[in-house]
This record gives structure tokens, sequence and C-alpha cells, in this order.
């Protein structure tokens, strides 16, 4: 082959590189600081993938190792095998630069084209026909990021985290500092790309952001962003800029670049070495951390959490972006749904005002499909099914039977905000109602956690779930009212699996230190853990409706649905009916809506069906005893 070489460059003394392939190697050289063997190695692979002819030259030097790769272009490059050997390596420009990819596995036996592949498809033809300034070689890797849309008021529930990524990063690109990383995590839609945007603007500084897509906008792999961040770091080191690398968690489970093997030790310590070393600041942006491994994370030197913003600024947020075109009744939806995110929201209102650019309140209809559709594609409820309790009109605290008197207790509960509320007694006693109802007097958002909405079947997810939810009750400054809680606080003496033990004590720890109102409703409190008993301020019992309070839903019902008892014979057959709720009026009036009474007896008598079907469950066999 040697002697082929010296025959060649005898017949060939000179020889050019075809289109654009010459300047673009010698402007990527400039900017890069490569050497004159550097740019043969390129301009060579370039040729390999982009020349049929030298395609097949190359795979005519039939399946090649390592070692022989290296004797092969040495002899073809004139480049000394040695020196080869260092140019190739992981630590080389070529390879750190995002622009080469060497399969460096001596066992390893394929083809020189296989050997020795260029980091992106799009780079062989950007580099034989761009004609643009030499950055433009690597539009396929990075681009600069748009201004960002929201300023700092919309994180106000994240200030201290951001005056301190602020502060980190300014003194950070001040000082040239390399191993820069900022985590940035929470559900899609809350505002991570912003958030990176918005720090950029603040500090001055450009953001470019890593691509996800290729020139035809098909999504790249986990592998080709790797390159294309590495390509970013060497590009514009120079530059004092800032990287954003959007949705990482592919990435994080991807194998480690070509040549390292694919065992997880090689693809963790390359990943580590990666987050230690880069030139540059870098936002990493994730939908969720669970696939991150701990060794990751810890590396990050801030990690932030962007949840659904608090419910204050979501509404802001949503009167913002819709000019208040959206009536009330939607926006008090948009809030109260805790996983319509701003993101949802503000292309909801988007299209809508492009579809009716001069419409007052007729955006309703068409934000709130766009959004129910969007949330039930996420795996949430629509916005309706999501709503927090709503009181009828009637409604009014002396209509419910307690065995203390509530006189006062909001006035005290206005000067001492922290409070631990248990609300006890027989189903649809007026619970819940009453902890909606404390909740409008104390002009506080309610959050009502059930049970179906914490529990999960993974080992430790329902005890993250309680934190979550008390987290997010103290952010948006929420009432906190979690139903059927007997579920959490069961006495843990009949506990026959560890996790009903552990979510037991998470739920008590989550008491003790939540600094808000919580209120815990049971109908079975004898079944609750003597620890958390003692925790509660005050234990409410919430009893049956006594006669004068039964007479005057009865009469309040009647005008409702337009009915007469002018005898008042109906209301006399209620009078010896000792287990009405406040529950049992709110079902028949959902009945009524459908099947309505024609007069004061077929209500009475929906209400005395009610209470035997009570009756009727006390006295079911168990089992199979009669």
């Amino acid at each position: 082959m040697k002697g082929e070489r010296k025959l060649f460059d005898e017949t060939f003394t000179t020889y050019d590189y075809p289109d654009m392939l010459e300047e673009n190697l010698e402007a990527l050289g400039e900017l890069l600081e490569l050497d004159a063997a550097e740019l043969r190695i390129l301009g060579f692979c370039v040729l390999m993938h982009t020349d049929p002819t030298l395609t097949n030259a190359a795979d005519e030097l039939g399946m090649l190792g390592f070692n022989r790769m290296l004797a092969v272009l040495s002899t073809l490059l004139d480049i000394p095998q040695l020196q080869l050997t260092r140019y190739l390596s992981n630590d080389g420009q070529l390879v750190r630069a995002g622009l080469l990819e060497v399969n460096t596995l001596s066992c390893s036996v394929t083809t020189l084209s296989s050997r020795l592949s260029v980091g992106n498809s799009d780079l062989p033809g950007l580099m034989r026909f761009n004609q643009d300034e030499p950055i433009e070689l690597f539009k396929y890797a990075f681009r600069l990021s748009p201004p960002g849309e929201l300023g700092l008021d919309k994180y106000e529930h994240l200030r201290q985290h951001v005056d301190i990524a602020q502060a980190y990063l300014a003194k950070a690109l001040v000082e040239g500092r390399s191993g820069v990383n900022i985590l940035l995590y929470g559900p899609p839609g809350t505002g991570k790309t912003q958030l990176s945007r918005l720090l950029a603007k603040t500090l001055n500084t450009d953001l470019y952001e890593i691509a996800c897509t290729d020139s035809d906008d098909d999504p790249v792999s986990a592998s080709q962003r790797l390159c294309a961040l590495r390509s970013a770091m060497s590009v514009l080191h120079s530059h004092k800029s800032l990287l954003v690398l959007d949705e990482i968690e592919d990435i994080f489970d991807s194998p480690p670049p070509m040549g390292m093997g694919d065992r997880s030790k090689a693809q963790k310590g390359w990943i580590n070495r990666m987050l230690e070393e880069n030139a540059l600041p870098c936002f990493w942006l994730s939908n969720s951390v669970e696939s991150l491994d701990a060794a990751h994370i810890r590396r990050f030197d801030l990690v932030i959490n962007l949840p659904n913003p608090p419910r204050a600024q979501r509404e802001q947020i949503i009167r913002d972006c819709s000019a208040d075109k959206l009536g009330n009744e939607l926006v008090e939806k948009l809030i109260d749904h805790e996983h319509a995110t701003p993101a949802v929201i503000t292309r909801a209102v988007r299209i809508a005002r492009s579809l009716n650019p001069r419409a007052g309140k007729k955006l309703d209809a068409t934000v709130e499909c766009l959004v129910d559709s969007t949330l039930k594609a996420q795996g949430f409820d629509k916005l309706e099914g999501a709503q927090g309790q709503r009181l009828p009109s009637f409604y009014s605290p002396e209509l419910i039977n307690t065995d203390v008197p509530l006189d006062g207790l909001v006035e005290g509960l206005r000067k001492h905000a922290e409070a631990r509320l248990c609300f006890y007694g027989p189903p649809g006693t007026g619970k819940t109602a009453f902890g909606c109802w404390l909740a409008q007097e104390l002009d506080r958002p309610l959050m009502v956690q059930r049970v179906s909405d914490l529990v999960s079947p993974y080992v430790g997810q329902t005890e993250q779930n309680l934190a979550e939810a008390f987290a997010q009750a103290t952010q948006d400054g929420a009432v906190l009212l979690l139903d059927e809680v007997d579920s959490f606080l069961q006495d843990r003496r009949k506990a026959k699996q560890s996790w009903e033990v552990t979510a037991v004590n998470e739920m008590l720890t989550q008491m003790e230190s939540y600094r808000g109102l919580f209120i815990a409703s049971t109908n079975l409190i004898r079944d609750l853990d003597e620890a958390s008993l003692r925790r509660f301020d005050m234990k409410i019992y919430f009893g049956y409706l006594d006669q004068p309070q039964v007479q005057q839903l009865f009469s309040t019902h009647l005008q409702a649905l337009k009915l007469k008892d002018p005898t008042k014979t109906a209301s006399l057959r209620l009078r010896s009916e000792q287990q009405l709720t406040p529950g049992d009026f709110a079902s028949v009036a959902r009945q009524a809506r459908f099947k309505p009474f024609a007069n004061a007896n077929e209500l009475a008598s929906a209400l005395i069906a009610e209470t035997r079907l009570k009756t009727a469950g006390k006295q079911r066999p168990i089992g199979f005893v009669h």
C-alpha cells in the first residue's frame, strides 16, 4: 500500500477538494484551532461519506479492526500512526467538538466508513456546500434561542432560586468557569424554557438551544444531540454564551459514545465527565427526574423544580394572556385545575383569539374545548371534573348539626391561620361542604384531595403524593381538605403491610410541619391512629339534622323546585325521620334534574327512601350469616 501511495503522490502532485470543502475546512480550522493533520482527517471523512466512489473504495478494504484502521489511515493521509491515535481519541478536538465519531473498540471488526463517521448526517453536505459564516456549519447542532416572553414577576414563587441562579451564572461567566450545570425540572408547560431565556436576558448573554431535530425536522437521536452539545461547547467557548438542552431523559438513558462500550458503568462515567468538564454554563431541562441517576443529579450545581405556579400567579397569567376576554367561571375552572399549566392555557387562548379576534366573552367555549382535549390526552381530568366544591346558593352553616358551637371559628382562624381540624361523622352530614364554606369565608382557595388522588400501588409513591399535596397547598396558600383521611391515618397496630405504616408516618410528619389550615374528614374516627388524634387542634362531630333544620331545608328545596305544601302534610311526614343529612337533600335535588317531582309528597317520599337505605344497610347480613 505504501508503494501505491508513493506512485499516487508522484502522479498527482497537487489536488483540490471539491465544491466549497477547502474554504470551509480552512474556516473551521481557524474557528476551532485545528491543525493541518486534523483538517486532513476531517476532509477525508467528509468525502468518504459524500462521494460514492471513495465510499466504495473504502469498503473494498474490507473489514478492519481498530489497529488495522489506524495503519490504513496513516498511509492514506500521511500522518504517523501514533499521532493519528491521539487525534482520534475521545480527548481529540475532532471528537470533543462532535465532528467525528470513532469506533475505538479493538475487538470490533467493521468497514472503514463505519469505523470513522461524522457526528451528524447534515455535516458533510454543509462542509461541501456552505457559503455562509463558519458558525453556520453548525446550524444543525445549535441555534440562537428566541427572546423569552415572561418576566421575573411570573416566577415569584421561585424567587430565591432565580436570584441564586442569576448571581451564580453571572460569576461563572466572568470567571470562565467550566462544569457549570443547572437542572430545571417539572411538568411540561410550567415555564422551564422560558426561565432559561429570562436568565439569559437578565445577564445580557446569548442563549443557544441544542437542536432536537435535523434539517428535515425529524427528531435526532440522543447520541447526535450529545455530539451537537460538544460542538456548541467547542465553537462557542470564547463567546461567553449559555446553552440549553431540553428533554434530557433520552440522553441519560442512551448508550455511551461509540467506542466506549455499552456497559452502564461506561455510560455513567461518560455523562459524569461531560457534566464536570463542559466549557459553557448549560441548562438541562427535564419533565421528570425519575430516570436520572442520583450520581448524575448531585453533579448539577443548581437543581430547580418548576411546579405549576401558585393559584394567584396562574390567575394573573390567565388574565394577562386573555386580555380579560374569558368569563370568571372559566377562569375559576382553569385556576382550580392543578394540571392546567400556563403553556396549555396560553396556547389555547392564543388559538381562540386568532379564531375570534373581535370576540368578548365568546372565547370561553373554544378555550375550554382546547384545554380539555389537551388534559385528556395527558391523562388528566377535564376542567369540569376537576372543579372544587361548589356550595348551593342557600347554603348556611346553621344547617349542619355539630357537637360544638361554630360561632367565632372563622374569626379565630383569621387570627391564627395555622390549624388542624378533624371533621367526623356519618356520610352526607356536611363535612366537606363546611370546609368549602370556611375557605370562602377566609378568602382562601380550597384544595380537596381524596384517596383516589393520592394512593398509589407503587412503593413510596403514596408518601410522595402526600408530600406533594401539602407542598402544593402551601404554595397556593390553600385550605387543604383531605377526605376519607382514615385511609392515611389508620391505626398502625392493625397494619398488615409495611407500606401502611410508612404512609401513616408520612401523613403525621406532613401534618406537623404544615403551616396552613388543614382539615381532615372521616366517617370512621375510631379507625384513626391514636397519635393522629392528638395532633388535631379540634375534633368536630357532624351529626344528623335536627327537626328544625330538616324543616328549614325541606322548605328551601320546595321553593327551589317550585313545589307547594299548603297543608304541611308532606313536611309532617319527615318529623319522625332521625337520620336525614344535607347530603340526602343534595341527592334528591340532583334526582329532580332528570326526574322532576310532581308534588311535595314525592319529594318527602324520596327523602324518606334515602333514610331507609341507611337502615337497610345496617341490617344487611355479613358474609354467609342470615
